[in-house]
């Protein structure tokens, strides 16, 4: 695997717009972003390693040095009700599918990116207040290769060879600034057309514990769930879900 390489990084990018910083290892991506002040319009953090990954509702993230991609990126908040989780979570799917022409990427609410219904990567959107602004950060991570899986991990190993990691990073962060710039990705189709569970009867879980099951169908604008249960559509802002078959 190439090392991360920030000239390559750039490639698609515009240098006078993003601060690009590389770390062998660190604690996170987004706790690094929430230290360093924004010099330029966005902030991309990226490291080898990190000691302290962290998923959505603070569960830990393995971040082995296996060639992985960690990243972070960090810009003045421009979205006060955009599901970033989804549209971002849409965005890594477009990015890989591109590369990979594989037709078993997925994505599972809210944040998860799938292969062959393992997860492969996740979406960590966080705020941070700096100097009286509001500081949004997006946290990526992609599993390129782990040694060891648990039963619900899966990696993008059978793609070694089409996968540029430095590429990947840059079309990514391409994809997600332009958007920001233009707001013109139509990630709701997008997201509904890769979504693993539509139509398909799943669990709603909060803390731990299942506190309804229904039938899929959709999502709204802001991201939520819309659940088919009997014949009421009930909606979920929250939350995490379960599918038997999706790992």
């Amino acid at each position: 695997m190439k090392e991360l390489n920030k000239k390559a990084i750039l490639n698609n990018l515009n240098e006078n717009d993003i601060d690009i910083h590389i770390f062998s290892s660190i604690d996170s991506t987004n706790s690094q972003c929430k230290r360093q002040e924004l010099s330029k319009k966005y902030l991309l953090v990226l490291s080898e390693q990190q000691s302290e990954g962290r998923g959505r509702t603070g569960k830990s993230w393995s971040s082995p040095e296996l060639g992985n991609i960690y990243m972070s990126l960090a810009f003045k908040n421009a979205f006060n009700n955009s599901p970033l989780s989804l549209i971002v979570g849409s965005i890594v799917a477009e990015a890989i599918k591109s590369i990979t022409n594989s037709e078993h990427i997925g994505l599972k609410w809210p944040n998860d990116i799938l292969l062959k219904n393992k997860k492969i990567g996740g979406i960590l959107v966080e705020n941070e207040i700096q100097n009286n602004n509001v500081k949004t950060i997006i946290g990526i991570g992609i599993n390129l290769n782990l040694e060891e899986k648990e039963d619900w991990w899966g990696d993008l190993s059978e793609f070694k060879n089409e996968i540029d990691r430095n590429n990947l990073i840059s079309q990514i962060s391409s994809m997600i600034i332009d958007f920001i710039d233009s707001n013109k990705f139509d990630w709701k189709n997008f997201w509904t057309n890769n979504c693993v569970h539509m139509d398909k009867k799943i669990q709603i879980i909060i803390n731990n514990k299942t506190i309804l099951e229904g039938i899929f169908i959709g999502i709204e604008d802001d991201g939520s769930m819309n659940l088919k249960v009997d014949n009421n559509i009930k909606n979920f802002k929250f939350g995490e879900i379960s599918i038997q078959g999706v790992y």
